[in-house]
């Protein structure tokens, strides 16, 4: 938590701007889509916020319906220079939910632009709207009889469109959802309409088959960022596998991490394992299972002898790495040959699979062989209840790198000593793709025990400039955190940011849009003399 508040943060809008703003927008959306009943507007926030002072606090709620009405909405900010915060679903929790950095800020939600526009069927794409989740497509892909598989993260409850923009991924072959969207439409700050690649011509037929267009391809600049309102997007799916094969691999040291990233690497460079595995040690496997109590109720972090009870349990190990295989079943039947010959030779280790035909899957019970297989599920959300229980949060402190062992042991080790340090247990997972990882520290407290929930917020800043230096960047951030990850990026007196800065200023003068998201801040805020 911030020691010293920056000015900019708590720098609300003026009463009376506000509220002439309100008033439009009751006009454009109706008094049911504009909320100020605290009551209501207190969902969101962030929901593992501390439990106590101004902590992005949202002014009001805009719940927009249509295209027209967040280009209405945006003019009327522009209007009267109130900032607007948007979010498709608002589950970005861990990195500080559907909070804006800006109190008083009016909350952007695009939950009710919630349509599935179109499926196609034979080249294997949707386009949806912001407010779509997860479970939401699925849905209307088995109830239009489509055999399409989609790609989910572990907690389906989110926007899709939201997890892409935010760099999310999932767990099938189409994981990586920012490389697996292809043409959005965005509402830029004054209110004006741009699709991207080939959706800028009049009547396109490759929109969302074909990523580029002529000249410049601008969809990224719309990732994590706040340059515009993503109001639509494609996004690509995949046949069913002829078969799917879930795997589980687990290894009985923890050492033994460094030895396993070095024998998956070339299987991921090469496609021997099409998908995102998640590399989860002892802690984070139990919390999906237990809370602490039922194995330490002691202070401090978890005792070594405890997490070797847990890794003990059948099923588990001081790492476990999950992962799949999909496609032909002679392919795939080879591909698990070649699979246990680089994996299953880890002294200690073992591994088993699971068989199923992907174009009529029974009811899987295991929620991580649904995620997958592109079946959303809430079950693992129990993992922020390790501690606290119902009123347990949790921090994303996530890193990227390259797939080696000596990488995965630096931030591992890193990670480890600064929670252990605070007081807290170490719960790692690691994300695999094809050329890269992202070591998550899942930085778990209980939100009603406020020196706790003060270390967890602490032992996380601290983290970031030493895990800088290592040249381990967060890929994604808290709100509290946001300036200071930026702060990391800092080659040639942070050109990156410059630049961001130069195309937040051109696109959006008055700064309305979600000022401050991942540090980019517009130029009025960028003068502290300005906000005081």
């Amino acid at each position: 938590m911030p020691d010293e508040v920056d000015a900019r943060l708590i720098a609300r809008p003026p009463a009376a701007a506000a509220d002439a703003a309100l008033r439009e927008m009751q006009a454009i959306l109706g008094t049911d889509g504009v909320l100020v009943d605290p009551a209501q507007v207190a969902e969101f926030r962030d929901p593992f916020a501390p439990p106590s002072g101004d902590w992005y606090e949202p002014g009001a709620v805009l719940l927009p319906e249509t295209v027209e009405q967040v280009q209405a909405i945006l003019r009327v900010a522009n209007a009267h220079g109130t900032p607007v915060w948007t979010n498709g679903q608002g589950r970005n929790n861990g990195y500080g939910g559907p909070a804006p950095r800006v109190s008083g800020s009016f909350v952007l939600s695009l939950r009710r632009m919630n349509r599935v526009i179109e499926v196609d069927e034979e080249s294997g794409w949707a386009l949806v709207e912001p407010g779509v989740r997860f479970f939401d497509l699925y849905d209307h892909l088995r109830a239009t009889g489509s055999k399409l598989w989609m790609s989910v993260p572990d907690l389906g409850w989110g926007s899709i469109v939201g997890n892409t923009l935010d760099h999310g991924v999932g767990y099938t072959p189409m994981g990586d959802h920012m490389a697996s969207q292809c043409g959005m439409e965005v509402v830029l700050a004054d209110g004006d309409v741009l699709r991207t690649g080939m959706g800028g011509m009049e009547n396109p037929r490759g929109w969302h088959v074909f990523k580029h267009g002529c000249g410049p391809t601008p969809d990224g600049l719309f990732s994590q960022s706040n340059f515009g309102v993503v109001t639509k997007m494609g996004v690509w799916l995949m046949p069913p596998p002829d078969c799917y094969m879930p795997g589980w691999l687990t290894l009985r040291n923890d050492s033994d991490l460094e030895l396993l990233l070095e024998r998956l690497r070339p299987l991921m460079i090469d496609g021997t394992i099409p998908n995102q595995p998640m590399i989860i040690n002892a802690v984070c496997a139990a919390s999906a299972f237990w809370g602490r109590a039922d194995w330490y109720a002691g202070d401090g972090p978890i005792p070594e002898e405890i997490v070797d009870k847990i890794a003990a349990t059948p099923g588990f190990g001081r790492w476990v790495m999950r992962f799949a295989l999909y496609g032909d079943e002679k392919i795939v039947e080879r591909q698990r040959e070649i699979v246990e010959g680089a994996l299953g030779t880890i002294p200690g280790a073992t591994i088993s699979f699971s068989k199923y035909d992907g174009r009529n899957l029974p009811e899987l019970e295991n929620p991580h062989e649904r995620v997958q297989a592109g079946i959303p599920s809430m079950a693992l959300d129990r993992m922020t209840r390790w501690y606290g229980g119902d009123k347990g949060g949790h921090i994303g402190f996530s890193s990227a790198m390259p797939i080696t062992g000596r990488d995965g042991a630096a931030i591992r080790d890193l990670v480890r000593r600064h929670l252990n340090d605070a007081g807290l247990d170490y719960s790692g997972v690691i994300i695999v793709s094809k050329r890269s990882m992202i070591h998550v520290g899942l930085v778990v407290f209980d939100t009603e025990n406020a020196a706790q929930t003060s270390a967890a917020y602490a032992a996380c800043k601290a983290m970031i400039e030493p895990a800088g230096k290592l040249g381990y960047g967060e890929y994604r951030s808290h709100l509290d955190f946001m300036d200071l990850v930026a702060e990391q990026y800092s080659f040639n007196s942070h050109a990156q940011r410059r630049f961001a800065e130069r195309i937040k200023d051109s696109l959006d003068p008055n700064g309305i849009l979600s000022p401050g998201k991942q540090g980019i801040w517009p130029r009025a805020y960028r003068n502290q003399d300005s906000m005081a």
